[in-house]
Order: C-alpha cells, then sequence, then structure tokens
C-alpha cells in the first residue's frame, strides 16, 4: 500500500473541498493576520512582565509564497515594536537556490532575532540558511540557549532543533540556560509532550502546521491524524509547557491557504505573581 504524506493529503484535500470551497477563501490568503496573545511564562521575572514577542514560522521563501506577503509580515511585526522578534524554523521549500532569497526577503527585522531550523531546512540546506540568517545579524540557535538583556534584565532563549528530522536535544539545548526568565523555540510542536515528559514548565513557540494550510473542518480529523500533529494552531496547555503554535508565513505542496490566514503572532509575556492571571 501506498504512503501518503501530508503534502499527497493537502493535495486531495483541496481537490476535495470544490471550487465553491476554495476560490472564495483563496482569493485573500495573502492578507497576513496578527494575532495577539498573553501568555504566563513560569519563572518569568517580575521585570519582564509585559515583554513583546513577535512570532513568526514556517516561511517558506519560494515560488509559492508570495514575495509580498513576507515583507507585508515583516512589515506587520515592526509596527508592533516588539522586545524581541523569534523565528521557528522553515525558511526553505525544496531548493538551495532559496538560500539567496532568505538573504534578500527576511532582513529588516528590528530589535534581537532569535531563530531555529526546521525539517525543509534540514532537508534542503542547514548551513546555508543558517548562514543567510546569520548574515542578516540574526542569532541561530541550534539545541543551545543565550541570553537577551530586556528592560535591565537578562532573558533567555532556548532553541531546540527540529523534532522531525531528529536533531532535537532538549538536554542540551537548556544546558548551562540560568534560572530566571526563559523562552522556548522548537520548529515542531510534539516538542511540548518531550518538555512536558522531562517536566520542564515553560512557554514553548513553534509552527511547522500551517494551521493545517488548506483547513476544511470535515477533513481535518484526518489530516492531523496522517501529520501525527495533534497541535493545529493557537495556545495549548501540555502539562507544564504552554505551548503556542503559529500558522506560518508561507506555502508549501499547494501556492493557497483555506480557513488558515498566513500568521504574525504577538505574544506577551505575563509574570505568574498575579493569581488572577
Amino acid at each position: 500500500m501506498a504512503r501518503w504524506t501530508r503534502r499527497d493529503f493537502l493535495k486531495g484535500a483541496a481537490a476535495a473541498a470544490g471550487a465553491a470551497a476554495v476560490a472564495p477563501a483563496a482569493a485573500s490568503a495573502d492578507a497576513v493576520s496578527v494575532e495577539e496573545v498573553e501568555v504566563v511564562a513560569p519563572g518569568l521575572d517580575p521585570a519582564h512582565d509585559g515583554v513583546r514577542v513577535a512570532h513568526l514560522s514556517d516561511i517558506h521563501v519560494g515560488s509559492l509564497t508570495p514575495p509580498e506577503r513576507i515583507r507585508s509580515a515583516i512589515d506587520l511585526a515592526n509596527a508592533r515594536r516588539p522586545d524581541l522578534v523569534v523565528l521557528t524554523g522553515d525558511y526553505l521549500t525544496q531548493d538551495r537556490r532559496g538560500v539567496g532569497l532568505v538573504r534578500e526577503l527576511l532582513g529588516g527585522f528590528q530589535g534581537p532575532v532569535f531563530a531555529t531550523l526546521g525539517n525543509h531546512d534540514r532537508w534542503v540546506d542547514p548551513r546555508g540558511a543558517a548562514a543567510a540568517l546569520e548574515h542578516l545579524g540574526y542569532e541561530v540557535l541550534e539545541n543551545e540557549n543565550t541570553a537577551v538583556r530586556i528592560r535591565g534584565e537578562p532573558l533567555t532563549v532556548v532553541g531546540i532543533d527540529d523534532l522531525k528530522t531528529r536533531h532535537a536535544d532538549p538536554a542540551r539545548a537548556v544546558a548551562g540556560a540560568r534560572r530566571g526568565s526563559r523562552l522556548y523555540l522548537a520548529h515542531v510542536p510534539r516538542t511540548a509532550d518531550v518538555l512536558a515528559g522531562r517536566g520542564e514548565a515553560c512557554v514553548l513557540l513553534s509552527g511547522h502546521t500551517h494551521g493545517g494550510q488548506v483547513n476544511i473542518p470535515v477533513l481535518m480529523p484526518a489530516l492531523r491524524w496522517i501529520a501525527g500533529e495533534p497541535y493545529q494552531s493557537g495556545l495549548y496547555s501540555v502539562g507544564p509547557v504552554r505551548l503556542y503554535v503559529n500558522r506560518g508565513v508561507g506555502n508549501v505542496g499547494l501556492p493557497l491557504r483555506v480557513n488558515a490566514p498566513p500568521e504574525v503572532a504577538l505574544l506577551t509575556l505575563r509574570s505568574p505573581r498575579d493569581p488572577g492571571r
């Protein structure tokens, strides 16, 4: 029996939906939505209460993602004046020529920028993707952590590599990380299950799912089963982990989105000190 991939299913889902369901949604698919969310962050230093994080994911440079959409997403992020920007993987799609497009299209974020790699980056050219991001002045975290000083206090960013391609090493990523304010990044949402199994109370930002991309309610249970992803988009509690799944900016497999608009997330970190939150 042939094995279906997530890309195969996306193509089938689009066909099954029919022109009446797909065409109207596709017409406005390039409009980027800004999702503003408050997240209680365990261990957050009171000085960081209210810190704002712009989160983008799955940019997928190439023919399926209009460059105007990418630049719009960056402009929308900058307009919110975040304290830091995080990128959670899949800058490339399937062509090494995308490395040049990353350098060309992803520049201009305002503030410190931290990034992790995704499965497409690992499949296509991980060193090229990382080098392109670093050329733009962004820090790429591959199972490592770093600290940025915000409001006079250090905030640690922990970058966990791609789980799908078996590059994730949470123990290595967190090694030596200081106590206090932490923010975890990982491309694959199921990394939250790994962290929960380790008993790590944290906020984890991820992407990978595209929010379904071709998000047809009747077919979504099958899509999630095939993709092996229980977390589609938005905010989840996974044991002690607060997980946010970004729908991403770009397309993969098909040049359209249905009921899953491209997203820039603006997350406001809140200290758990307030019992009313």
